[in-house]
């Protein structure tokens, strides 16, 4: 149930290796996954596909995969990624300098991460993303080491107004991000910490807990720094 399409194609029966040349496409019928590339080299042996091209993988969880180069081990069912940028499900685009992925339990595991956010419940100006050393990532959670959270938009300069944290975890059922040790930060100086902090996910409508922090300013006291909570008492209130 695997299709293979390919403009040139080598086969080496002695060294039990396969080479294509050209655009190339594997699709998995099984799994519903397909794989665009250039220049594969598949070893039968030791069941390593590779590619030093850049790849397009697309899976049966709606995730979309571009891929600087890649290397995947099948009896590990493991995927090693170079440059990786990773569009989800949800709309939110991991960017990662290596990355490894279980395709069986489909956990990635990444080194100097950054996440952008789905925008929509954020007005135009908004750009929440999060930053990390390190990333445990799968269906259920993501686990952010050494990371930053923000909704600024970009600049040359610092944003103004972050929250770092020795932890970052966001459970997804949930909708709830958690800070472990967070500090806030406004233009670079610490103003709060906390031992452990949460709000809603930007996905969440109504639920009570504190809101997620904003810069804003007035006429009369000119800039400000808003962290609201917001509690639930009814369906309408």
């Amino acid at each position: 149930n695997i299709q293979i399409k390919f403009d040139q194609i080598e086969v080496d029966q002695n060294n039990s290796l396969i080479s294509t040349k050209g655009e190339t496409e594997i699709i998995d019928n099984n799994q519903i996954i397909s794989l665009k590339t250039e220049n594969i080299n598949y070893d039968i042996g030791k069941k390593i596909l590779r590619s030093s091209s850049k790849s397009i993988l697309r899976d049966n969880s709606n995730n979309t995969f571009l891929m600087g180069n890649f290397n995947y081990n099948k009896n590990k069912n493991i995927l090693k990624i170079d440059n990786l940028v990773l569009k989800d499900s949800q709309n939110n685009n991991f960017k990662a300098d290596l990355a490894f992925v279980n395709t069986k339990t489909k956990k990635l595991i990444g080194k100097d991460i950054e996440i952008n956010l789905d925008n929509k419940s954020f007005n135009k100006n908004n750009e929440p993303r999060l930053k990390g050393r390190a990333v445990i990532n799968d269906d259920t959670t993501t686990e952010i080491k050494k990371g930053i959270f923000t909704t600024c938009k970009r600049n040359d300069k610092c944003p103004p107004w972050q929250l770092s944290a020795e932890e970052i975890r966001h459970d997804k059922r949930k909708q709830i991000i958690n800070y472990k040790n967070a500090l806030l930060k406004v233009y670079d100086v610490p103003v709060f910490y906390f031992p452990k902090f949460f709000h809603p996910d930007p996905s969440v409508d109504r639920k009570s807990g504190f809101l997620i922090p904003t810069l804003s300013e007035t006429s009369n006291s000119g800039n400000y720094l808003s962290l609201p909570y917001f509690k639930v008492l009814s369906e309408n209130k």
